[in-house]
């Protein structure tokens, strides 16, 4: 129904779920894999108890279907968006079911009374008073009682599908006002105490001016401070903890880019000679265009010279209609013929004001039936403008009057642009676009001047069978001889002269492969592969893909043989340290500068400073010197180590507290919502099974 259309699109359910509806297409491969204890029953996965089970899902799809289609005509699925569109689903569902867990335990519920108060009454949410249809059409207010009269017609009409349409968003709006509630309930518990207040502030405000002595790892002989392999050991044994790894793989590829051939260009020309003839006497161009053009999307508009989108054009410009140019290279891998279909002199810009009555807001007949009566009012004396910022679903127009000011040709889609250029001045006229109806007015006209049409045929070069097939045997060749052969893949790669790419811990969620859009196929062989494996010849992009299983790692702690350049660094730097904190023990700045051939600098910093001019980001270095053991202690810093002694402290007193406790209140109420739910999260039990599936 148009009107919940409207309603759906103003209400934001867009931003909350935005893009499930993609999911449809790929649902059906879903429904069938997953079966759980042998039951007939599919789930996507389960969170905290409940299951999502498909038919839900499917709900979900088709709502989303219907929002994204009426909102963008050019709405499609590419393989690029599947994954973030799988995450987005996924984590709605979870902050749907562990939410209304939340409200439930705490009480937080909308009684029959306080639901009517925010549809019609004083306190009206704002998602309804922004509605056009809830608004009275002379004051642009919103009107209550237009509000119950809708839902009043809604529920007694026979359709059950405009019933649940509005049921779905009325359960929509009732979530958001519970979770205003409980967002409420975590605001108002967010307190912060005099001594807090009093901290912040003199972290801000407090400085320390000090003199340092920098000492860089690398000015001592790495050679001096070798780690053992105990040492080695020890270190990973006491912080194993840092090294948790998730479950995941790596590949290496080879991509053999199918390129078409010389004879593939030449046969694209053929083909595009061969419609010349037809071309330049077939009057109806557009099907022809439609029919045989590799570009789709193809607009063709009246022109002057120097405004033609493709300069080749200009040789039409004096020609007859019925005259054609081309073949000819107009983008790499993509030739092009052009006909001139038509030459007008029409005005070289216009001036028009209109008054939009969307698709979501009205059929297509209601409108038009809608506008044909503001149409009589405007010819009884009513202002164009008044009825536009009353009625125009263009807000952006219709604050100005509905005035779009001057524009040149093709800069509105076609029904619009025909209707302006071929209108007088001061007509009025009604015009339906993919975006509604309009009424259109056009204020005024440039001077007339010779435009041309030019309609285009552009035809891809792309690879012939033959040319996919030379590639294609060099991939089964690469593959072939990958496994059965002791021959490893970089050694394959550099007899073949070819480039070896590769993807670190892929993880079994991952969408696509680095360097390869749209290869999730690739992600699901990977999820399933051995180290070791070869995979099957992919076709991605127009090329085709090799794998090689180089890594696989389980869940758990990184094993110690993968880290040892890592924790030998690690290792090393401590050894220098304490060398150097042994080496220089109760000697002053000076003598240690005048040791290590440097000199003593100086800075000032505060305890909220994330860097040091000079020193750079050192969080480490900050927290000793404003610590307690404040001089002659060496700071084991990312890059060097440093001597510290302090010079002077300021501090200037915050006169006003109260704004410092307010902006640090708001601070706490900023992150709280986000943080409560992400503490929700962690402690509940989720399982997801997407990456078995997809």
């Amino acid at each position: 129904m148009a009107t919940l259309g409207n309603i759906r699109k103003r209400s934001g359910l867009l931003l909350a779920v935005i893009g499930i509806a993609m999911l449809a297409f790929i649902l059906g491969d879903f429904m069938q894999s997953q079966r759980v204890g042998g039951s007939s029953q599919i789930i996507i996965g389960e969170i905290e108890g409940e299951k999502v089970m498909p038919q839900d899902f499917q709900n979900k799809v088709d709502e989303q279907i219907e929002i994204q289609s009426s909102q963008n005509p050019n709405f499609s699925i590419n393989e690029a968006t599947r994954g973030q569109i799988r995450n987005q689903v996924w984590n709605q569902f979870i902050r749907d079911i562990l939410m209304n867990k939340q409200f439930k335990s705490l009480g937080i519920a909308l009684s029959d009374k306080e639901w009517m108060e925010r549809l019609s009454g004083a306190n009206v949410h704002p998602e309804i008073s922004k509605i056009p249809l809830f608004q009275d059409p002379n004051t642009g207010k919103f009107d209550g009682n237009r509000a119950l009269m809708y839902v009043k017609g809604i529920m007694s009409e026979e359709s059950i599908e405009s019933r649940n349409q509005w049921i779905s968003y009325q359960e929509y709006l009732i979530k958001l006002i519970k979770q205003a509630k409980y967002d409420a309930l975590i605001s108002k518990s967010m307190h912060i105490t005099d001594y807090q207040t009093k901290i912040s502030a003199e972290e801000k405000n407090n400085n320390i001016v000090f003199n340092y002595v920098k000492i860089p790892y690398s000015s001592l002989a790495d050679s001096s401070f070798a780690p053992s392999d105990k040492e080695i050991k020890d270190y990973y044994k006491k912080n194993k903890s840092d090294y948790k790894q998730i479950k995941s793989k790596d590949i290496d590829y080879v991509v053999f880019e199918v390129v078409p051939s010389i004879d593939d260009e030449q046969k694209t020309i053929e083909y595009l000679n061969s419609l010349l003839l037809e071309f330049s006497k077939y009057e109806d161009y557009e099907n022809l265009v439609r029919r045989h053009s590799d570009v789709s999307n193809n607009q063709f508009i009246y022109s002057k010279k120097e405004s033609l989108l493709d300069q080749n054009w200009q040789k039409l410009f004096d020609e007859e209609i019925g005259t054609t140019i081309g073949p000819y290279l107009h983008n790499e891998g993509n030739y092009r013929i052009a006909k001139l279909v038509d030459v007008q002199k029409r005005a070289d810009s216009v001036s028009a004001r209109h008054i939009l009555i969307s698709n979501e807001r009205m059929t297509s007949d209601s409108a038009i039936t809608f506008l044909n009566q503001l149409k009589k009012q405007f010819e009884a004396g009513v202002d164009f403008g008044e009825l536009a910022e009353a009625n125009s679903d263009d807000k952006g127009s219709a604050i100005k009057g509905g005035d779009l000011g001057w524009f040149s040709e093709g800069r509105m889609v076609d029904e619009f642009n025909e209707v302006c250029f071929t209108s007088a001045k001061g007509q009025l006229k009604i015009v339906e676009t993919q975006f509604g109806v309009h009424l259109i007015q056009v204020v005024d006209h440039s001077r007339k001047i010779k435009k041309i049409k030019v309609a285009h045929i552009d035809r891809n070069v792309s690879a012939s069978t033959e040319t996919f097939e030379k590639y294609h045997k060099q991939a089964r060749k690469f593959a072939g001889e990958l496994m059965t052969t002791d021959i490893s893949f970089d050694s394959l790669i550099n007899t073949n002269n070819l480039v070896k790419r590769n993807d670190y811990r892929i993880v079994e969620s991952k969408s696509s492969i680095s360097g390869l859009p749209n290869s999730r196929e690739i992600v699901k062989w990977v999820n399933q592969a051995k180290k070791g494996d070869v995979s099957e010849i992919f076709e991605i992009n127009n090329s085709l893909v090799v794998c090689y299983l180089l890594e696989s790692r389980d869940e758990g702690f990184t094993p110690l043989n993968t880290l040892i350049e890592e924790i030998s660094s690690i290792v090393m730097m401590q050894k220098k340290y304490d060398h150097v904190k042994k080496l220089y023990s109760n000697q002053d700045l000076e003598n240690i500068a005048t040791s290590n051939s440097t000199t003593v600098q100086s800075a000032k910093t505060n305890f909220s400073s994330n860097s040091i001019t000079g020193v750079g980001f050192e969080p480490k270095l900050i927290g000793k010197i404003f610590g307690k053991d404040k001089n002659n202690q060496p700071v084991q810093c990312s890059n060097s180590i440093i001597y510290f002694q302090t010079i002077s402290e300021d501090s200037i007193q915050t006169q006003n507290q109260n704004a410092e406790r307010i902006q640090l209140v708001n601070a706490l109420k900023n992150i709280s919502a986000v943080e409560s739910f992400n503490a929700i999260k962690d402690k509940s039990t989720i399982t997801d099974n997407r990456t078995k599936i997809y």
